[in-house]
């Protein structure tokens, strides 16, 4: 994901990463560590060009990025 724009699609994390945010040249410390922790987050940091496929994928019940964002928002909420 280096040296590309590329855009975190997910719900906002608190202190790391808001929803719509576009990162050059690789990600943050703590995104890209989160990320490992939480490896789902990688499915919805997209390279510029996807984001409209993405995002119709989001809203596309049962599809692999739908599912990324429920996960993602069940771990917010257990925090």
């Amino acid at each position: 994901m280096t040296n590309k724009k590329v855009m975190y699609m997910g719900p906002t994390l608190r202190g790391v990463a808001r929803s719509g945010s576009v990162f050059e040249n690789g990600l943050p410390a703590n995104l890209s560590k989160l990320a490992e922790k939480k490896p789902i987050i990688k499915n919805l940091i997209v390279p510029l060009a996807e984001t409209v496929e993405t995002k119709k994928a989001i809203d596309t019940e049962g599809t692999a990025e739908a599912v990324a964002r429920s996960e993602i928002e069940n771990i917010l909420k257990g925090e």
